[in-house]
């Protein structure tokens, strides 16, 4: 074996031990973590435009119950939707810490409604499960699975199912 060859060899040895050394990663994916009543859900935060204070909200006549009305967003106007009447919870109005959240996927966008938005966080996408059996299917097709987080069961919102909804 010539002198080069050995190097080489060597070097190779040195790579395969830092391949072991490195441990993989887990998939992870962001989400922004709010609240509608006492319960807890997340939105992939790919699909958030920005998170907006609740000003004013202008009601629509004849639209279907869960769009709370429009709002001006520095001259563009976007649909609300009332995630509580999506998810059958009772109705409140909004308080001080109330804020919308405006999603996008593809051309479709609107205005998600909630109580509070607490945080966003980094969940491992193998912590997401299905969707627990005891929600009712047709509120359930508005969630893509649950994920239990810190003593939170955060609920996963399928933003394109809710984009469905408003159209």
């Amino acid at each position: 074996m010539t002198e080069d060859t050995a190097e080489a060899v060597e070097d190779m040895d040195s790579y395969e031990n830092l391949f072991d050394r490195i441990s993989p990663t887990e998939n992870t994916s962001q989400f922004v973590v709010f609240r509608l009543t006492r319960e807890w859900y997340g939105v992939e935060i790919t699909k958030v435009k920005e998170v907006v204070k609740v000003d004013r909200i202008t009601s629509l006549p004849s639209s279907p119950e869960h769009i709370a009305g429009i709002v001006n967003l520095r001259g563009y106007i976007l649909s609300v939707t009332n995630l509580r009447t999506v998810f059958g919870l009772p109705y409140e109005e909004p308080t001080e810490k109330a804020r919308i959240i405006a999603v996008e996927s593809g051309v479709l966008e609107t205005g998600l409604l909630v109580d509070e938005v607490v945080e966003s966080i980094e969940i491992p996408l193998n912590k997401i499960e299905a969707a627990l059996l005891t929600i009712p299917p047709e509120r359930a097709k508005y969630l893509e699975g649950q994920c239990n987080l810190d003593g939170r069961l955060i609920a996963v919102v399928n933003v394109e199912k809710i984009l469905e909804k408003r159209a």
